[in-house]
């Protein structure tokens, strides 16, 4: 607020207009007989006085008098003179500088005149909220009590206040609003209809904290906003908001989710769960649709679709997860929603939602579910055509055309006023061709007047009808473009060229079948600057080449900021890249833009890939404020942001870790296992592990031969001591650690705390430490081989001997080992393959866990579940085996189509 805009007070002439000020007097009349004087207002400068004390003198005290006593230099006048101000029901601007004053008494009463004021302080509302910002915690816990009280009298005015940053939002205004439950919700909703985009951004910021108060009312306004509001941002923002007034508390979500064997820890396949098919409870797993972890909400969809149409009610909460961050889970849920019949309806608006999602499997399934439904989704298609992108709108309309009044219906929707909507329906009757019937009559009265977007879609929509030119992308006249990967230098040579191609017809070239032309056509999108191939080359960085998805993070980080900032969540995801190139690439990218991609990297912490969370960690580590990030992330609810922000402040070292300490040490305890387990590493590397030696062990021969386990059994197993044993896994002699394996083996149930280091042992240097420690694991039971399963898995390379002694105890555990088993056939050793596909083949239900392992985007995981499928035989392959073999005989990685030949060659013997 400017000088001009504040209250005028007169100056006094004199000393004795200063004295009359700081303890008015009221003048008496001379001519009259001496009556009784009213009682004097106490004098401003002597002590500190109450509000009670101040009230009865309203009318005796001046308000510019009080004004320019608020700018004293004594805390205690400016402090009555606050309260007096309130007295005399005058909200000054002074009064909104006084929240802040150095003098904690002074802050406290101007917030106790704001209380008083009520009401009357109406105008200075965004004042006081602004002035907020640093305010001591006494008192703006008393202004958002005044500001809670405020709520649906000044109303527009707490509107015009939520035009601050986030975080002055949260602890004023919505806070305010948490304090009245639904009518907090209500007034938070009324704010998203605000005109400009940071008012709305804050009030669904507050609607996503809050909204449990009233989720309903929540959700409803924040639908509408999703799907409707013109601002990307404000999108997305109301996306997060729906996804935290629907999450739950992690301990409640865990203590309720169905106890099914491994229900959490992986993603079960549906034979496992059809095995558990009496005990899936639909209520626990629409509840488990909830929780943060993807692999969970995707085992319970799968349940939900096998109960089938008795799941019909949890629709909406699969309708929800259509908007999930992982393609997987969102894939998962459209298929689910086809299985629920006609009780799928609920979720229709969704599943058209979600033929706008990038995932092209995510599309498959969700228009499958649509065409399913048939008329029944027909309302909610034609609010679909609404749709904010063309491919989007292109795919609402093809599935409106498969309705029986097709084109009935797209003619009445092209009525419509909305341009979107004009636009999408007149595609859809372009799609019709000859059975578009009345609406060609439609489309040529269009092809005049009315929007400029209308009657270009028209054009196309005729030519849809009657086609009269080429299709296809532009052919690029540049030598090599489709023969060899050029380089930027080579790009740049013949840039007038692709200059005359444009960005349109290179973007259509990234969708081409060969890797060169993708590649190419990426790094000429880079040379000519435009953000608008951004989205594009941030998909491509999923490209099953290696060339392409450096080509298209080197072409995003040449066209700038801008496009690096648009595709900051692909860039975040390419960090798992398996290519240490492209890895490192995106790496030096997001580093370069530093604080502008801290966003989509704390979202990246959000992944169960150890490789792919260090990265991300040290991109964030290179950053100037690492710690408070790292810190802020380990906040977080989700338990894989827990680990990887405590793998990440472990790794800044002691001299920057700063506050993060504190934070691992008070969760050290207490929380999940993963997260402490965590916890713990971090603090090894910033302290390094405590230095200790084990005490001999007064067993005969243990440091010279190597013992079998009678020679422990005779001397008593619970006499063994196990710490000590278990700290002689780590001796520098290869007898003494098989020895200590072998004795803690004996030992049992004791000994479970020594689990991870007997797996250590897997890995060791000498077959017979290998072979003793896969023994000792066995000896301890399911529990210690299900947490070490992926060391037993990587123990079956390499030597036939060790390899022979882990088999057993992996098939021994069936599917509780399954997840290990799987993360194995990431190998590229023939050998190894073969061992782990023996074990899986030990499985009754072997050709589904294959089946479902060859659609792994990796490699070696096809090449291998292709093998495995063959090495079933035809018998139990089954028909699902050899279609799936079949299927892959053609595109795909090289590798992978050698293999499918192998594995139908087995099935055919």
């Amino acid at each position: 607020m400017s000088d001009s805009d504040k209250p005028k007070a007169q100056k006094p002439d004199s000393k004795a207009a200063d004295k009359t000020a700081i303890s008015p007097q009221p003048a008496a009349k001379a001519s009259e007989p001496a009556p009784a004087l009213p009682q004097q207002p106490p004098p401003l400068d002597e002590r500190r006085l109450t509000l009670a004390e101040l009230l009865p003198f309203a009318k005796q005290l001046d308000a510019d008098n009080l004004i320019e006593l608020a700018r004293d230099g004594r805390a205690t006048v400016r402090a009555n003179a606050a309260l007096g101000l309130a007295a005399v029901g005058h909200p000054a601007f002074e009064l909104v500088t006084l929240v802040r004053d150095s003098e904690p008494h002074v802050a406290v009463a101007a917030a106790e005149a704001f209380a008083k004021l009520g009401p009357q302080l109406r105008e200075r509302i965004p004042q006081l909220v602004a002035a907020l910002d640093g305010a001591l915690p006494e008192v703006l816990d008393a202004v958002v009590g005044t500001l809670s009280e405020l709520i649906g009298s000044c109303d527009a005015e707490l509107t015009a206040a939520l035009d601050v940053p986030e975080a002055l939002a949260l602890k004023t205004v919505i806070s305010a609003a948490g304090r009245l439950g639904p009518r907090g919700i209500a007034f938070l909703a009324r704010a998203t209809a605000h005109d400009r985009s940071r008012v709305r951004v804050n009030a669904i910021a507050g609607l996503g904290r809050l909204g449990k108060a009233d989720a309903d009312a929540a959700m409803a306004c924040l639908t509408v906003i999703e799907g409707n509001d013109p601002v990307p941002d404000v999108r997305t923002a109301a996306k997060q908001a729906m996804l935290s007034v629907v999450a739950r508390e992690k301990t409640t979500v865990v203590d309720s989710l169905p106890k099914i064997p491994d229900f959490e820890a992986r993603k079960l396949s549906k034979g496992e769960l059809m095995e558990s098919a009496d005990a899936i409870d639909v209520d626990q797993m629409i509840h488990a649709l909830e929780d943060g972890r993807a692999h969970v909400k995707i085992n319970a969809t799968r349940a939900l679709a096998i109960k089938g149409e008795k799941a019909a009610r949890g629709a909406s909460a699969l309708g929800l997860l259509l908007r999930d961050s992982v393609p997987a889970v969102r894939r998962e849920a459209a298929i689910a929603l086809g299985k629920l019949g006609t009780g799928a309806a609920g979720a229709a608006n969704d599943l058209v939602g979600a033929l706008g999602d990038p995932e092209a499997d995510v599309v498959e399934a969700a228009g499958e579910t649509i065409a399913g439904l048939g008329p029944t989704a027909r309302e909610a298609l034609v609010r679909g055509l609404d749709a904010g992108t063309e491919i989007h709108g292109l795919r609402v309309g093809e599935l409106i055309g498969k309705l029986p009044d097709a084109a009935r219906t797209l003619v009445e929707a092209f009525a419509s006023p909305a341009v979107n909507v004009q636009v999408n329906a007149a595609l859809g009757l372009g799609l019709l061709r000859d059975k578009v019937g009345s609406g060609l009559a439609s489309l040529h009265g269009a092809r005049t007047g009315g929007d400029a977007r209308t009657r270009d879609a028209v054009r196309r929509a005729l030519e849809m009808i009657d086609p009269k030119g080429d299709s296809g992308p532009q052919a690029i006249a540049i030598e090599g473009f489709e023969d060899r990967f050029l380089g930027a230098a080579d790009v740049e040579t013949a840039k007038a060229s692709i200059e005359k191609v444009g960005v349109t017809a290179l973007i259509a070239h990234l969708t081409d079948g060969r890797d060169v032309v993708r590649a190419n056509a990426a790094t000429a999108l880079g040379s000519l600057g435009s953000t608008d191939a951004a989205p594009s080359l941030g998909v491509r960085l999923r490209d099953d080449s290696p060339r392409v998805r450096l080509a298209a993070a080197q072409a995003l980080d040449r066209i700038g900021d801008a496009a690096v900032t648009s595709a900051a969540a692909d860039l975040v995801g390419a960090l798992r890249d398996a290519d240490v190139k492209v890895a490192e690439a995106c790496a030096a990218i997001l580093k370069g833009r530093k604080s502008k991609m801290i966003g989509a990297l704390v979202r990246g912490l959000e992944t169960d890939d150890p490789r792919h969370g260090r990265r991300i960690v040290e991109v964030i580590g290179a950053l100037g404020d690492a710690s408070e990030i790292l810190t802020d992330a380990f906040d977080s609810p989700a338990v894989n942001v827990q680990v990887n922000a405590a793998l990440g402040l472990g790794l800044l070292g002691n001299d920057r870790v700063g506050k993060g300490r504190r934070a691992l040490e008070g969760a050290r305890t207490g929380g999940w296992e993963r997260t402490r387990e965590a916890v713990r590493a971090a603090l090894d590397v910033l302290d390094g592990p405590p230095a200790a030696g084990p005490a001999a062990i007064d067993i005969e021969g243990f440091e010279a031969r190597h013992l079998a386990a009678e020679a422990f059994k005779n001397d008593g197993a619970k006499s063994l001591p196990v710490d000590d044993l278990a700290g002689y896994l780590t001796d520098g002699r290869a007898v003494v650690r098989a020895n200590a394996a072998t004795a803690l083996g004996v030992i049992g149930a004791p000994a479970l705390g020594a689990v991870r280091p007997l797996g250590v042992l897997l890995k060791d240097d000498d077959s017979k430490v290998r072979i003793a420690a896969a023994g000792a694991l066995d000896k301890l039971g399911d529990d210690a081989v299900r947490e070490i399963a992926e060391y037993l898995v990587g123990a079956l390379r390499g030597d036939a001997e060790v390899a022979a002694a882990c088999a057993p105890v992996l098939i021994a555990r069936k599917t509780k080992v399954l997840t290990a088993l799987l993360k194995g056939l990431e190998t590229d050793d023939d050998i190894h393959a073969r061992r782990i596909l023996e074990v899986i083949m030990a499985l009754p239900d072997a050709a589904e866990i294959l089946i479902d392992a060859i659609e792994s985007p990796a490699e070696n995981v096809q090449v291998n579940a292709a093998i495995g499928i063959g090495m079933l035989g035809a018998k139990r392959a089954g028909a699902a085996g050899r279609k799936t073999l079949e299927s892959r005989r053609t595109g795909g990685f090289p590798r992978t189509r050698e293999a499918v030949f192998k594995g139908l060659a087995l099935l055919d013997g």
